[in-house]
This record gives C-alpha cells, sequence and structure tokens, in this order.
C-alpha cells in the first residue's frame, strides 16, 4: 500500500470522527419520540387558573367563614400541580356574594392553612344545619318573611348577625283601632345560618314543586342559631307579635331584654 492511499484513508478517518463530535445529539437539546418526531423537554405543560383562600386566623370546626378570616389569591398553575387540590373556583361560582362568609369549616385549621374544597361546607349543603348546631342545646329557628320583608333576604347572608325585636300593636279598647306600634329588642347579636328565597311557582312546568307549605304567603325565611333558652322567648309572645329582622349594632348592653321586653308588656314603664 502506497503512502498516498494511508493518506487517504488516514483523512477520511479524520473527517469521519470530527463530524461525529460535531453532530453528537446533546442531552439538553431534543428527544426523539416514538415516530421520530422531535420533542423538546422543556415543553410547557397545560396550566389553567385557580383561586386559593388562606386563613388569617385559627379557625376551630363548626365555624362560620367571615370574610376577615380569609384571603384570596387567583394564581396560574400547572394542571397536576398539588394546589389544584384547594381550588375554590367552584364552590365561590355557587356563592351568591361570590365569598366565603358563612361557610362551615369542618375541620380545625391553623393560620396560613389553605382551604379546600373537602374543608368548607356550603350553606346550601344538607350537612350544613346539624354541623353548625350542638344538637344537645341549639336549634335553627326559622324567621319566614313576607313580600314586605324582601329587603331581609337582598341584604342578608350566612355569618351576619341580626337582632330580632318584637312589633307589638296596641288596640284601643273600644273603638278597636290600631294606637300605635312599640317595636321591642328581643334577642340581640343572633347569627343567621341559611337566607333560603322560595322558588317562584310555575303552574306550566310541572317540574316546579313548592319548597316550602307557607311558600305561598312567603316569599322565604332565614335560619338563626338559637339556644334553649332564647327558642323560649319567641314561643312566650303574644299571637299577634312581629318578629322584624335588622342588622346588629355591637351595643355595650346586654344581647337578653328579656326583663325589659316583660315589663313593656305589662305596661310598666320602671
Amino acid at each position: 500500500m502506497n503512502y498516498r492511499m494511508l493518506f487517504i484513508i488516514s483523512l477520511l478517518t479524520l473527517v469521519v470522527g470530527v463530524g461525529g463530535i460535531l453532530f453528537m445529539p446533546t442531552g439538553d437539546s431534543s428527544s426523539v419520540g416514538e415516530g421520530g418526531v422531535a420533542l423538546s423537554e422543556t415543553e410547557k405543560k397545560p396550566e389553567k387558573l385557580i383561586t386559593l383562600a388562606e386563613l388569617k386566623r385559627d379557625i376551630q370546626a363548626g365555624s362560620l367563614l367571615q370574610v376577615e378570616n380569609y384571603s384570596l389569591t387567583e394564581i396560574k398553575v400547572t394542571e397536576d400541580n398539588p394546589l389544584t387540590n384547594n381550588d375554590l373556583t367552584d364552590v365561590l361560582a355557587l356563592s351568591k356574594f361570590k365569598t366565603l362568609q358563612g361557610h362551615l369549616v369542618a375541620e380545625n385549621l391553623k393560620s396560613g392553612s389553605l382551604l379546600s374544597p373537602s374543608t368548607v361546607i356550603s350553606p346550601n349543603d344538607a350537612r350544613f344545619l346539624l354541623s353548625s348546631l350542638d344538637t344537645k342545646q341549639e336549634i335553627a329557628f326559622r324567621i319566614y318573611l313576607k313580600p314586605t320583608e324582601r329587603y331581609i333576604l337582598d341584604t342578608l347572608r350566612s355569618g351576619d348577625y341580626v337582632s330580632v325585636y318584637n312589633q307589638k300593636i296596641a288596640y284601643r279598647a273600644r273603638e278597636e283601632s290600631i294606637d300605635k306600634n312599640s317595636l321591642i329588642k328581643i334577642i340581640n347579636k343572633l347569627l343567621v345560618l341559611q337566607v333560603n328565597v322560595f322558588q317562584v311557582l310555575d303552574e306550566n312546568n310541572d317540574s316546579v314543586k313548592k319548597q316550602d307549605e307557607l311558600a305561598g304567603e312567603y316569599i322565604g325565611y332565614i335560619s338563626l342559631k338559637v339556644n334553649a333558652n332564647q327558642a323560649k322567648m319567641f314561643y312566650e309572645l303574644e299571637k299577634d307579635s312581629k318578629l322584624i329582622v335588622l342588622p346588629s349594632v355591637d351595643e355595650a348592653e346586654s344581647s337578653n331584654n328579656r326583663g325589659v321586653f316583660i315589663r313593656k308588656l305589662r305596661g310598666n314603664k320602671s
């Protein structure tokens, strides 16, 4: 073999070696799929917008959330991110006021914890009332509302506090005409558990049923959390008494006004 042939072989070997080094695939450039199509390892995964609620203080199981108890944040995460388990977008969508106020906390949670659909119970959930009450000493007392009291259904929500008044109508003994109205506070600062508006009955639609036997006369009701003594006060009222519900105002006076209430009903000003 002459020197020219050795030179050509050596040159070809060198070219092949250099070419192999230059065109060798790197570990972070691309990968080849089953069909021979190069796929980027840094390809973005599908993302979604989620809503998170972080507690600002410790919350005990059975408590109703207030707007000052938590903060809401919207962030984008990949669909396989564990934070999607804490997404409350669907829960908020079902809320009339798009908040978590009045939702029940199902377990003890520390400040900084993230709420999730499994740790909050909506006021519309069948479990809500029983989970909100100590059934050994508390009940959900309903106050039915007429069309003239629509403002109550429009403004109150679960988790609000209200005061309940008795509107006592006094009659003149002889003429049986109305003399005056006396508005007397019975109980201050009762927790609103539920606000329920009756569904309008559609006579042309058999699938629409009345939600309550009193739906014809009333447009809805609110459920208040009361203990046995408070419930007794309601049942001791005279038949012609009318309950008036107004937002609760913080006052220095005691929430139990039973003594004053009874004295006024008896006409004793002292």
